[in-house]
């Protein structure tokens, strides 16, 4: 009989198995029988600790979320920062996550396809994580600049730094074949971390 521990090690090989095939050809294109076979286990491993793919599919998603997101111990340190220190702070961890990931990582990828293929659960992940995280960033935001957190300039701003660190974190290849020579700049002094917090204030006042 299989112990608690080895009951862990194999749900947690079919969430891995699960992620990156779903990551590859979305939740449509593969079966529970490819993720068995992925994983090395079987159907009734599989059946006993997710019922359904559905299931299975919901747990991937969110595990890839709790590994994206801003942890509640994190919240609560930059909450006894200055907003400004704060801010600056979560871009710098921010890029160096974004910078340990590479575009193929099955969590990246899967949370990206959720983006623009939305599935039955996108709303729910959106309740659990995308939005406390925005509230949590965009209060920051709401401090530093006077401005109340909710309103469409902040939010604006939120999304305005989300896709800086995205562009200059995870698709750096991209900006050294299109600029090489900005590169240099990212170090010195924390350079792509002051002009992305910088940016961002910015875009509050940039728009109407």
């Amino acid at each position: 009989m299989g112990t608690t521990k080895d009951s862990e090690i194999t749900r947690k090989k079919i969430i891995e198995a699960a992620g990156q095939l779903f990551a590859k050809r979305g939740l449509k294109g593969v079966t529970v029988r490819d993720i068995v076979r992925q994983a090395d286990t079987h159907l009734s491993a599989l059946n006993y600790h997710f019922r359904t793919k559905d299931a299975l599919y919901k747990e991937v998603l969110l595990e890839a979320c709790r590994q994206a997101s801003i942890s509640e111990n994190d919240q609560q340190l930059l909450n006894k920062l200055d907003p400004n220190e704060a801010l600056l702070l979560l871009v710098k961890n921010g890029l160096k996550q974004y910078q340990g990931e590479k575009p193929s990582d099955w969590q990246t990828v899967i949370i990206a396809r959720e983006s623009w293929e939305p599935s039955p659960i996108f709303i729910e992940v959106v309740e659990k994580y995308f939005k406390p995280e925005a509230d949590f960033v965009t209060n920051l935001i709401g401090k530093i600049t006077g401005i109340y957190p909710k309103s469409h300039k902040v939010y604006f701003a939120f999304l305005t730094m989300n896709s800086l660190m995205e562009t200059f974190g995870l698709y750096g290849h991209l900006v050294d074949a299109i600029a090489p020579e900005l590169r240099k700049h990212f170090n010195e002094n924390e350079w792509i971390v002051n002009k992305i917090v910088q940016m961002t204030i910015a875009a509050v006042d940039d728009i109407e």
